[in-house]
């Protein structure tokens, strides 16, 4: 059970995850929690790490609210010895934190290993909380952080991959022996690198390491939260959208990563390894059945499954006419990116020019990475910001004609002018970009084709 920090927000919220849990344990399903940090903390983490740089004060600030924004659901344990205990785990913790950022301030710096560090005791502080509940519950509960159960990762800072086969051992011996009669909870987001460096799995990585841990226990996935699970459109957008009853792996995975917050990309690679499931499930409405996510592809009736968006992209185009002659442009391109940690999302390319999208936050740093072209062939950088990006999703799209002549006829029809078309490679998505202006009335002209 994925538990996302976002729907443990008053006494009501705990007490219902509480009842759900002895539900399950009492049906001997020997369930396991891995659980995000509480509502607010990362992002008040990040924002924290340059305001104790510029101050000591800060530190005592930072240290302070993060205090009562847990604090506040722990006054609810009725039981003292319960609350007490709780209380003196969460000093540990905080005063553990107090002293890295302390260093930060005197360093006056941030690197990405320490700012990885700072951002993980979101997870390291929320487990407390609930662990406190279900005990007061009269549950055994333990909280394993990731330096006891060992969960250990690979890769890059912010980005990191699970070390699945190093991880696996350390919670089939810590953590599967507890199951038996133990509601064991595990922290998601983050794990250990091959130098004991605290190393994050992204924003949303919480859902991934429920899904590596899923991977390892051969356990059925539930992801909960305060919806029911994927919609045929965001309902901000469409009031018409519908709940989707099974998605592929394809199309979960695109979905994430066209900008579903449903379900992080990332949860699908662990389960499709094994061929396991995931269920999107209501807190507020656990008999409620969610979207159910497995390796079998079903074809919607409408087609599309599901129609994605992104409210806030840039667009970089690199015009050359001497590209034709380099057959390394791409490359140069695309390497100049990597190096400075830049992602890139949709591409379309021609003879003369190269286009993609990028994060508005990484527009600036992008334009100067590529700056570097101009000493090797002559080239115009142009930028675009105020842009929206929109993918349409369904397995059904893999094997019928036409399906990108009825998407731009219907934005044709409501006068909107597109920016970026990519045909996605897995045959299942198309996207595009268009004016942020027009991206609640594109989703609905798209909704309305196929689903209206």
């Amino acid at each position: 059970m994925k538990i996302g920090g976002g729907v443990l927000r008053d006494k009501a919220s705990f007490a219902q995850t509480v009842k759900i849990i002895k539900e399950k344990q009492e049906r001997k399903e020997q369930p396991v929690i891995v659980l995000s940090a509480l509502y607010g903390v990362t992002d008040f983490l990040i924002d924290s790490i340059p305001k104790c740089i510029a101050s000591q004060e800060s530190v005592v600030q930072a240290i302070s609210e993060l205090k009562k924004m847990h604090e506040q659901y722990l006054n609810d344990v009725e039981t003292k010895e319960i609350r007490e205990r709780a209380f003196f785990a969460l000093e540990e913790k905080l005063s553990i934190l107090e002293r890295f950022l302390y260093g930060i301030h005197y360093l006056k710096e941030v690197s990405p290993r320490s700012k990885d560090l700072v951002q993980s005791f979101g997870e390291r502080l929320s487990p407390i909380v609930l662990e406190a509940f279900l005990q007061d519950a009269g549950l055994k509960a333990r909280f394993l952080d990731v330096e006891e159960a060992g969960i250990y990762c690979k890769g890059q800072f912010e980005n990191a991959l699970v070390d699945l086969e190093k991880t696996s051992k350390s919670i089939h011996s810590k953590v599967s022996p507890l199951l038996k009669d133990t509601v064991v909870l595990l922290p998601g987001y983050y794990g250990l690198d091959e130098n004991n460096d605290v190393k994050t799995f992204g924003r949303g990585g919480t859902d991934y390491s429920a899904g590596f841990i899923a991977n390892i226990l051969d356990a059925r996935l539930e992801i909960w939260k305060d919806v029911s699970g994927f919609m045929s459109s965001d309902p901000k957008l469409v009031k018409t959208a519908k709940q989707i009853e099974t998605l592929s792996y394809d199309e979960a995975e695109e979905l994430g990563y066209l900008g579903s917050k449903i379900l992080h990309p990332k949860t699908i690679d662990p389960l499709r390894k094994k061929g396991l499931s995931a269920e999107i499930k209501n807190i507020f409405a656990p008999e409620v059945k969610g979207t159910i996510i497995e390796g079998s592809k079903q074809k919607s009736r409408e087609i599309v499954k599901s129609i994605a968006s992104k409210k806030d992209v840039s667009i970089i185009t690199i015009a050359s006419s001497s590209k034709v002659n380099v057959p390394d442009f791409p490359a140069l391109v695309f390497s100049a990116l990597g190096k400075n940690g830049i992602p890139v999302g949709l591409i379309a390319t021609s003879e003369s020019a190269i286009s993609f999208s990028v994060e508005p936050k990484d527009l600036e740093k992008a334009t100067q990475a590529l700056a570097a072209l101009r000493n090797d062939l002559e080239c115009s950088i142009i930028t675009r910001n105020g842009l929206s990006l929109v993918g349409v999703v369904g397995e059904g799209m893999r094997e019928t004609p036409g399906i990108s002549g009825r998407i731009f006829s219907s934005l044709g029809r409501n006068g909107i002018n597109i920016e970026l078309i990519s045909q996605g490679a897995s045959e299942i998505n198309v996207s595009f970009v268009v004016r942020k202006e027009d991206l609640e009335k594109a989703t609905l002209a798209v909704h309305d084709e196929f689903m209206g």
